[in-house]
């Protein structure tokens, strides 16, 4: 049975007059708060995932925000917020200082009593990475990574506000959808809006969970270490563990590399050991099969593609958006099939 689209389209013929104010009003109103898209993207992800917290709190639903915000917001502006600006910093550091960088590196290799193939390999692959990454620091504007960065910390800070009231309000808005709905129509929001909830529940709760934890335990490790930019390092495992396939190896192998090339192999073989015991089993192994269940139903693939994707194409806020579109969409074609199948049109 299809679902009735006429209590809609009387409910917009009714209100013609209004919806030719309302309609230009919202895009001026899009218009006018499109810097600030990521702080808004941000804001809602981590309402979302800040939702379980709110829940155990259920008789004193402010309280409940404040404290689901307070877990949320803090230890990714710690990892995530502060990371970014001291990769901002580094980059900006790399502009002036390309050649030096590249001798440093060259030596380091020159020093370790390897083979001399694996010494030429490594010179090798030292100069072609120094001769793809230096055109491309070179590329960047300072000034407009400098604008940049405070745009990011703007949109951070208004990530707070926007968490917590969509923590204390965010189900009203949702109910406020389904006024102008049928009968029919409301049930079958609230049977679309079910399975895009469990899919974006499989996307981004568990997997920001665990981010956290390995980037909070990988913040420590390095700091024991005496990693350089270890908030920066952490920024990289939080962002690695969201994306399926990628974990905290891509941080954690370059930097035993580096403890190699600088401290020797002992030193190196002790830092691999530490941080994929502290880092990679806690998160990997126990925390992400426990909170991330099969509720996703998503192919890993898209999820992986769409994080990159939305990266590449909107930064931050893309990041986090496009693996959500792609959860809703799926969505809507999961549910759309099964109420086909009730039908017995498929």
């Amino acid at each position: 049975m299809q679902p009735s689209r006429s209590s809609v389209k009387d409910w917009c013929y009714e209100h013609r007059e209004a919806l030719l104010v309302i309609i230009p009003a919202l895009i001026l109103i899009i218009y006018f708060l499109y810097p600030f898209l990521d702080g808004l993207i941000l804001g809602t992800v981590f309402a979302y995932v800040g939702r379980p917290i709110r829940d155990r709190i259920k008789s004193h639903r402010r309280l409940g925000a404040l404290l689901a915000t307070t877990v949320i917001i803090i230890p990714i502006f710690i990892v995530l917020g502060l990371g970014l600006i001291e990769i901002a910093n580094q980059t900006i550091w790399l502009v002036k200082h390309q050649e030096s960088i590249t001798l440093y590196l060259q030596s380091l290799a020159s020093t370790r009593p390897v083979s001399p193939a694996v010494h030429e390999l490594l010179a090798e692959g030292i100069n072609n990475a120094a001769g793809i990454a230096a055109p491309i620091a070179a590329s960047i504007p300072v000034m407009d990574l400098g604008r940049s960065v405070t745009l990011g910390i703007i949109n951070f800070t208004i990530s707070i506000p926007v968490c917590y009231f969509f923590l204390l309000d965010g189900e009203k808005l949702k109910r406020s959808a389904a006024i102008i709905l049928s009968r029919e129509d409301a049930d079958a929001y609230v049977r679309y809006t079910a399975r895009i909830d469990r899919i974006l529940s499989g996307i981004f709760v568990g997997s920001i969970y665990t981010s956290i934890v390995g980037s909070l335990l990988s913040t420590l490790v390095f700091y024991a270490f005496g990693i350089p930019r270890p908030l920066a390092l952490a920024s990289l495992v939080f962002i690695s563990g969201m994306v399926p396939v990628l974990t905290a190896w891509v941080v954690i192998l370059p930097v035993t590399v580096f403890r190699y090339l600088t401290m020797g192999p002992n030193d190196a073989l002790i830092f691999f050991i530490t941080a994929s015991a502290l880092i990679y089993i806690p998160s990997e192994i126990f925390i992400r099969p426990y909170l991330v269940s099969a509720r996703s139903s998503m192919h890993p693939l898209l999820v992986m593609l769409s994080f990159f994707g939305g990266a590449l194409v909107a930064g931050i806020g893309g990041f986090f958006l496009a693996p959500a579109v792609m959860g809703i969409l799926v969505g809507i074609y999961q549910e759309r099939r099964e109420e086909m199948e009730r039908c017995g049109e498929a």
